[in-house]
């Protein structure tokens, strides 16, 4: 993304975060980005574009840590905290922290599922690859990496919705990671 598509996607981040989705105007990203209503529309030809790009911004800033964080990861286990805590943790954080965020986090519409399916398509191998080294036994067990990198993106998406104060949230995140060290050892 340019520096002028990440300001204007991160303008429509708050403001669908104030107004939610549906409520939102090009004017009201616009005048959030501080630039004019059509330099918003030369840059997202459509509102379906603009949640596109806030979308592909916000799970991207949150894959950038996960990766930075794995780099100083020496176990799953510590990888794991770091990849529960920025998909699910700051995720359920922000939808929490407006009625109106569940619209952006849960896609609104089609262009936003297409969005959040490419992302997770596009980290899954990644996810995955943190298993690598136990698919033998996976394999054994009737999975493999893949269909736990998955199993984890459809967990993740149940948690977040389906817990109510934070405490719920941690448990829930921390019986998904006791879970998955269960299948490597």
């Amino acid at each position: 993304m340019t520096d002028r598509e990440k300001s204007i996607a991160l303008a429509a981040t708050r403001v669908y975060e104030r107004y939610g989705v549906r409520r939102t105007t090009m004017s009201d990203i616009a005048k959030e980005a501080g630039v004019t209503r059509q330099t918003v529309y030369n840059v997202f030809p459509n509102t379906d574009a603009v949640l596109r790009g806030a979308i592909r911004l916000y799970v991207s800033t949150l894959w950038a840590k996960i990766v930075a964080g794995w780099e100083t990861c020496e176990t799953l286990d510590q990888k794991l905290d770091i990849l529960l805590q920025h998909f699910a943790m700051e995720p359920w954080e922000f939808i929490r922290g407006s009625e109106e965020a569940a619209e952006l986090e849960q896609g609104y519409n089609d262009a936003g599922h297409a969005e959040i399916e490419a992302a997770r398509l596009g980290f899954r191998g990644d996810i995955a690859a943190l298993f690598d080294p136990w698919e033998e036994k996976l394999i054994e067990r009737g999975t493999s990496p893949l269909a736990v990198a998955d199993f984890i993106s459809a967990a993740i998406e149940g948690l977040k919705y389906n817990n109510k104060t934070r405490a719920d949230m941690e448990v829930a995140v921390a019986t998904l990671k006791a879970s998955l060290i269960a299948l490597t050892d």
